[in-house]
């Protein structure tokens, strides 16, 4: 795995064993993890703001060592007692934006907004690695025959160009 233990440093290349799902988890082995402009920021630490304000990452709960990638696909290989709705072999997205599932935001629906954030890549271990734990099967999404390297883009790239797209007044899905 790739992991960023130093903001402002190289990802160091670390060994450790594959991790073993428990509950609702879901083990991928990752095909493909896309590299997001924002993988950039995380490496830094902040996300720049303008007018020389910076969104501190550690102050938001980003704890290192941690492996960075966020826009992930995977196959299905292992799957925790509890987890339902998702097959073995299967090869899937997963979305990275987790909740914390409890707070008013995540009841809602709106998990990104949430304010205690475990998203994959950013607070748990994200998609540079051979293998990567998901938390429930409600966050993955089966890609067909679509290939890998190019559906991965679409767990931040393309859901961001998306939700744009749904605050266009004059935008209809039929459109695409």
């Amino acid at each position: 795995m790739f992991q960023l233990c130093v903001c402002g440093e190289p990802l160091k290349c670390n060994e450790a064993p594959t991790p073993e799902p428990a509950g609702t988890e879901v083990l991928l082995k990752v095909l493909a993890a896309g590299v997001c402009h924002s993988d950039l920021h995380l490496a830094d630490g902040w996300f720049d703001l303008g007018g020389g304000k910076r969104l501190s990452l550690a102050e938001r709960g980003m704890k290192l060592p941690v492996t960075l990638g966020h826009e992930n696909i995977g196959k299905v290989v292992a799957i925790g007692p509890d987890a339902k709705g998702v097959r073995i072999g299967a090869r899937m997205l997963a979305h990275p934006w987790i909740g914390c599932g409890t707070c008013g935001a995540c009841r809602r629906g709106e998990e990104n907004l949430c304010r205690a954030m475990k998203s994959l890549g950013v607070f748990s271990n994200g998609g540079y690695a051979d293998y990567m734990i998901v938390p429930h099967p409600r966050y993955l999404f089966e890609i067909g025959d679509l290939p890998p390297e190019r559906a991965a883009p679409l767990a931040c790239s393309g859901v961001t160009t998306f939700g744009a797209l749904k605050k266009c007044p004059t935008w209809q899905p039929s459109q695409l």
